[in-house]
C-alpha cells in the first residue's frame, strides 16, 4: 500500500500505484465550488476516489 506520502506528493508521480482493476492510479487537481481538490483516478477503468487507497 501507499506509505505516508501526502496527496500533493502522490500527484507528482513519485511512486507508481496500481488499482484493483490493473490500471495505474494518477492524481489530478480539480477546481470545484471555489476549492482546489486532489482526486485519485484509475487510468484503466476511469473510477475516481478521494484517496488512492480507495482504488486499491
Amino acid at each position: 500500500m501507499a506509505g505516508n506520502i501526502s496527496k500533493n506528493a502522490r500527484r507528482e508521480g513519485a511512486k507508481v500505484l496500481t488499482s484493483r482493476w490493473g490500471g495505474t492510479i494518477k492524481m489530478k487537481a480539480v477546481f470545484e465550488n471555489g476549492k482546489l481538490r486532489h482526486v485519485a483516478y484509475c487510468e484503466k477503468s476511469g473510477n475516481t476516489a478521494r484517496k488512492p487507497k480507495d482504488l486499491m
